[in-house]
């Protein structure tokens, strides 16, 4: 964990020996002092989130741009009570709010609809992928990218530029099948895929391999996610940083 609250504050530890209390389980959180990589709080017993990966300075990144307050967010099912803790999570002005969920690593398919299950009970969802996992995760992606060449489809009141995965693997297809918004970091770019979310007419149509990207500004995703609230979003001097290497 990036932060947690210690005498009345949410931020990372500043010092060795500092102790607080998790705010999702209750256990002991110690601070983590590397020398090298940045500070953070680690559980004494183990990380009480299942769905917790490590997390580099990718995910430190994007954390970055959102307010203490929205990054790492518990949440618990009020019925099995268990727990998650959200990447981010900023309130709506009604009932929902966004929850972001950064993801650097492989995920199975059955996590994938675990999460979004989960967090989309109360709140939109919004997945984040970072196509530089890998240098031939991000080779394989770039080489499909050819908004030139592409056909282009308005709908939802975005143009949506079909491709096909043309290297080995297809990790995309599982992606389409998504029943949460996908957003791919890519060379300091954002993209919107086409899922089942709310593209499903476009989903419907696609073979194996196959798929239809929407491009945006790294500003327009983050008001996506803050719901145009501006206050729960801190820009760097360099937002266009935020790549996903």
């Amino acid at each position: 964990m990036i932060s947690a609250m210690i005498d009345g504050e949410k931020r990372p530890p500043i010092q060795k020996g500092e102790r607080t209390a998790c705010e999702g389980c209750g256990g002991v959180l110690n601070a983590v002092m590397p020398q090298f990589n940045a500070a953070h709080w680690r559980h004494k017993g183990g990380d009480c989130d299942p769905w917790s990966e490590a997390e580099g300075e990718w995910h430190r990144m994007w954390k970055s741009l959102f307010r203490p307050a929205h990054c790492e967010v518990f949440m618990r099912d009020p019925h099995s009570q268990e727990i998650h803790r959200a990447d981010v999570m900023c309130p709506g002005e009604g009932a929902k709010g966004v929850v972001l969920e950064l993801q650097h690593s492989h995920i199975s398919e059955e996590e994938r609809s675990a999460r979004e299950t989960f967090y989309s009970r109360e709140h939109r969802m919004f997945w984040l992928l970072n196509m530089h996992r890998t240098p031939s995760l991000a080779f394989s992606f770039g080489t499909c990218l050819s908004f030139q060449e592409a056909k282009k489809e308005s709908f939802g009141g975005r143009d949506f530029y079909h491709m096909e995965w043309i290297m080995r693997g297809s990790l995309l297809d599982k992606w389409k099948q998504s029943r949460a918004h996908v957003f791919l970091n890519y060379d300091g770019h954002i993209y919107y895929l086409a899922t089942n979310a709310a593209c499903r007419p476009i989903v419907s149509r696609q073979a194996k391999g196959h798929f239809a990207l929407a491009a945006l500004s790294i500003r327009e995703f983050l008001s996506a996610v803050s719901g145009g609230n501006e206050s729960a979003i801190q820009l760097p001097p360099r937002s266009a940083a935020a790549k996903g290497q």
